[in-house]
Parts: structure tokens; C-alpha cells; sequence
């Protein structure tokens, strides 16, 4: 009701609104910006199960720190720990910014890479257009970098309070030779999509904050805040190889990638789309949805949809003669999830961990422990995905 009478006191002013449940979504569907409390909680909770710590990350970078707790703990760990919760997002424009500006013209991998090798910043997305289109998280080597992109990177500060050492002291930023021959540029042009991958895994011993507001500097072998693992030291860190170059550009033509051994390929690309052998299974959008304004998104799904009956775990049916998990023997590990009742906010949960970019052998089984019996709607809507169950209990 308040964000309606604002929009028709202030028609222009933009709304950012908070709600509760993903329902009332369509009715504020005019405001800019609109977060779903229930909406993104299991959302994240499902790509937690997927990705461990998601939630966490997530958490530590909605909320603000100096970066400064636990450092008095005797434990290494929960210093590191606190002195690395103080990372935040922060966003420059490229023609404005000290940390991004000598990157005018390069590729996005180029700027990622070097940006964190000579600051500690970790360059995550671009926003092109002077902010009047969407953010590109990790656009890869084809996003060229323009002096009206804004930068979204990850820091302990802002860029204009930041004051560092270089990453890497002893190394000067080598410029491209060009009289390099044919085979450096073929060995140029696929590190550069091998660095699309993960252009970030880099050591970051030698970068520490400085609390004085000086100009950044080069400087030798100073000590560091991060202690070294056992057995390295800064001199093998240096001589120690790293990823192949990063090239400024990405030229499209005439890149070849000879693979010698096709062993290990579904490993390296675990969520490849290929054709899978269960009969049972197809890839499609769930036919029905909780409610109104939820986004269309490709999942597994039944070629048949489950009878009601076969969707209570504990329960015997005509089809399904087992009543424990034991019986069922699936592959994977179940996720369990245990809620008061089923919310319309459980489908975000589920569609994540039924995504169609997932081999369908990896899918982990679902169970939701509901203190009270799910409506026929919410049956209705889960009967169409495999392997989710449900089952009345609490967590005590």
C-alpha cells in the first residue's frame, strides 16, 4: 500500500521495495528494483547446496566491516577469516579510476587479470552504456574495455581510500613484443580463453592494505600480513610459473585447440549439455508455478508427471513400495530442508538444484520435512520435477 501511494504521489521517483513474499511481486511489478526476503533465501540456500559457502560469501559482502574482527583471536584461521570479511563491492568508472584506467582498450580478462595481480582488487563486472544496461558479471575476453564502462570490483575499500603494494614488486608489466612469432600468438590466443575460466587463482602473499593515505608505490621484499605456507618463501614464490599470458585482445580467427586425450572431459566440464541416457527425464519449463511473475527457467523435468501419492516419502502407494530413504537407494546424497510449511518460496529452491546445465546422474534428491500437509497447488507444481519428496516432521 505505501509503495502504491508513492507512485501515485511521485509517479517519476524510482522505488526500491523489500517484500516478503514472492506473490505480492506483481503487484509492485512498476518499481525499479524489487528483493524478495523468501524469494532469494532459498535461492541462495539452493545455490549453496551446488556451490559451498555461496551463502556465506554472500553474506559477508552485504554486510559491512572494516575487515578488523577477530584479529585479536589466537586462531589463524578466524583472523583471516575477519580480515577478509571487510570485502565489499565497489564500482568506478573506467576513465576515472587508478586501479582500471591503464586498461583502456584491453579485454576484460586482461584488466581482470592484471588489476588483481598488481592491486589485490578483484574486477567481477562491467556495466556498459554509462549504467543504462544490465551488469555483465565476468564477460570474458570479447568485452573490450571503454572509458564509460563502470567497474564492479571487490575490495577491502573503495578505490579512493585504498593505498597499495604491488602484488608482485620484483615484476615490471612486460610489454607485448611485436615481433612475437605465429606460435606465441596461437599460444596467446588460447591462454586467453583458458584464463576465461578462472583468470582470478592468483597468490595474493605479498598484497596488504596500507593504512596511510600515501601514493602507491613499488617496494622490495617488505614483510607480509599473510604468513606463507611451509616450504615457500618469496623468493620461489617469484620463480615460481604462472598461468600463460594474457593477451590485451581476443582475435577470433583461426583458434584451434588440439586435444590429445578425451580421458577426464565430462570431469573438466561436469555441467556440459549433453544428451543423457535416462529415458525418464526431459529438459523443459515447468508447466506450472506457484505464482504469478516467476522467471521461465529450463530445468529437468518427468516426461510423466508423478502421481501425488509417490511424492510422501514415508508413505506406501500402488507405485512406490518404499517408506524410508534407505529403501530408495539414490546415488547422490539427498539435501534435506526443514521448514514450517510449504512456501511458495520452496520453488526457488528446487529449480536451482533441477537446473538444465546439470547432468541429470548429479541431481541430488530433495526432501522437505513440512510440519503441516502441503496444499494441492504446491503438490501440483513439484509433481512435475524428479526426485523431490516431502514428509511431515520438524528438526527437533
Amino acid at each position: 500500500m505505501r509503495s502504491w501511494a508513492t507512485k501515485d504521489f511521485s509517479p517519476e521517483c524510482p522505488q526500491y521495495v523489500q517484500i516478503f513474499r514472492p506473490e505480492n511481486k506483481f503487484h509492485i511489478k512498476f518499481s525499479e528494483h524489487v528483493v524478495c526476503v523468501d524469494e532469494f533465501k532459498y535461492a541462495l540456500l539452493a545455490n549453496n547446496c551446488l556451490c559451498p559457502a555461496t551463502s556465506t560469501l554472500v553474506t559477508l559482502l552485504l554486510h559491512t566491516s572494516r575487515g578488523q574482527e577477530g584479529q585479536t583471536s589466537s586462531e589463524e584461521w578466524q583472523r583471516l577469516y575477519g580480515r577478509c570479511s571487510g570485502n565489499e563491492i565497489y564500482h568506478v568508472r573506467l576513465g576515472e579510476s587508478k586501479f582500471f584506467g591503464e586498461y583502456l582498450g584491453k579485454s576484460f580478462t586482461y584488466a581482470s587479470f592484471h588489476a588483481h595481480r598488481k592491486y589485490g582488487v578483484s574486477l567481477v563486472g562491467v556495466q556498459q552504456n554509462s549504467g543504462l544496461s544490465t551488469i555483465q558479471l565476468n564477460p570474458g575476453p570479447r568485452h573490450i574495455m571503454r572509458e564509460s564502462d563502470l567497474c564492479f570490483y571487490m575490495n577491502i575499500t573503495k578505490e579512493e581510500n585504498s593505498a597499495f603494494i604491488l602484488a608482485h614488486p620484483n615484476q615490471d608489466d612486460a610489454k607485448p613484443d611485436k615481433k612475437q612469432g605465429p606460435s606465441s600468438e596461437q599460444t596467446s590466443k588460447v591462454a586467453s580463453v583458458i584464463a576465461s575460466v578462472g583468470s582470478m587463482a592468483l597468490d595474493l602473499q605479498n598484497t596488504r592494505l596500507m593504512t596511510s593515505q600515501s601514493e602507491m608505490k613499488r617496494t622490495g621484499s617488505r614483510k607480509s600480513q599473510l604468513e606463507l605456507p611451509k616450504g615457500l618463501s618469496h623468493v620461489n614464490l617469484q620463480k615460481r610459473p604462472s598461468i600463460a599470458p594474457v593477451p590485451a585482445y581476443l582475435e577470433f580467427g583461426d583458434i584451434t585447440v588440439h586435444v590429445e586425450d578425451d580421458t577426464g572431459s565430462e570431469d573438466s566440464f561436469p555441467f556440459a549439455d549433453e544428451d543423457d541416457d535416462n529415458p525418464e527425464y526431459v529438459r523443459g519449463f515447468p508447466p506450472i508455478t506457484p505464482y504469478i511473475g516467476t522467471s521461465p527457467t529450463l530445468c529437468h523435468l518427468m516426461r510423466d508427471k508423478r502421481p501425488l501419492c509417490c511424492l510422501q516419502l514415508s508413505q506406501v502407494c500402488d507405485h512406490c513400495c518404499y517408506n524410508n530413504a534407505k529403501e530408495y537407494n539414490w546415488p547422490n546424497r539427498a539435501i534435506i530442508v526443514a521448514a514450517d510449511y510449504a512456501s511458495n518460496g520452496l520453488y526457488n529452491f528446487i529449480v536451482p538444484l533441477r537446473s538444465h546445465a546439470r547432468p541429470s546422474y548429479t541431481l541430488n534428491p530433495i526432501v522437505l520435512i513440512l510440519e503441516k500437509t502441503p496444499d494441492m497447488t504446491f503438490l501440483e507444481t513439484i509433481c512435475h520435477f524428479p526426485m523431490v519428496y516431502w514428509m511431515l516432521g520438524s528438526i527437533e
